[in-house]
């Protein structure tokens, strides 16, 4: 039950978070799309560097951003990163021993980086937010509607099969093992239950006339569009930024 509840917790929360970033921010923020492409640049020049100094100077930068936010939500983008340090050190922990010290630290701070970087958009960039970023880049309706779907439905699920668990455990009498909790039984239904939800929901999409488009819901610009283009324009030049951070840093290296 205590996975179960952690589960219906990690998705609620994507689903339960464009309400509460209308809350928390009510200045311009950079367009969603921008962040997600500065996300992907940073992880995958960080991936490509030869060195630690690049990844070291953008981890930095991360890790400054994170000190700005309140210590509730640093507590939130940390634990993830925690957690994927942890396993990173351990599994190349042998290369220290194998005369690879350096591999050890800068695979470790790559890995603290992505996630670090990944788990800073996911506090900041709300999930319908993602879905207008993708659909921005011109994905097929199709797929982003998949996406949206899935997500949505497994918060459903997963709220009908912890008051099943509940309904079980209420029912029974003493302590019980997997065996004999009607686990499978719980198992059996809750993918019943997804295939009549499956099928209800093509049939409905059938009845509405669904020709494969789906456009969903896109930020409106403020009435101060020009500061909101002011701010989208700076945020942007931390592309060619990033890029000539890393060049200047290899070549550090390769006259080194």
């Amino acid at each position: 039950m205590r996975m179960n509840l952690s589960v219906m917790r990690l998705i609620g929360r994507v689903i339960d978070s464009d309400t509460q970033f209308h809350r928390g921010y009510q200045t311009p923020r950079p367009a969603p799309i921008l962040r997600l492409a500065v996300a992907f640049v940073c992880i995958l020049l960080c991936a490509l560097s030869r060195n630690a100094w690049f990844t070291l100077a953008v981890l930095s930068v991360e890790l400054l951003r994170t000190a700005m936010k309140p210590p509730r939500v640093m507590a939130h983008i940390l634990r993830p990163v925690a957690v994927a340090v942890i396993f990173a050190a351990a599994f190349t922990a042998p290369a220290i021993f194998l005369g690879s010290p350096g591999s050890f630290g800068t695979i470790t701070m790559k890995v603290c980086e992505s996630v670090l970087v990944l788990s800073l958009m996911n506090e900041e960039v709300s999930w319908k937010e993602t879905t207008g970023a993708l659909s921005s880049l011109r994905l097929p309706g199709i797929v982003i509607f998949t996406l949206d779907t899935t997500v949505r439905f497994l918060v459903i699920l997963g709220r009908f099969s912890n008051e099943m668990v509940e309904a079980v455990s209420l029912r029974g009498v003493g302590k019980r093992s997997w065996r004999t909790a009607g686990t499978g039984g719980i198992l059996g239904t809750t993918f019943l239950k997804s295939q009549q939800m499956a099928t209800a929901t093509s049939e409905a999409m059938v009845c509405r006339g669904f020709n494969g488009s789906y456009a969903p819901g896109r930020r409106r610009l403020r009435a101060n569009s020009r500061r909101q283009h002011l701010i989208d324009g700076l945020y942007a030049l931390l592309i060619p930024l990033l890029i000539a951070g890393f060049i200047y840093t290899q070549r550090l290296m390769t006259a080194g």
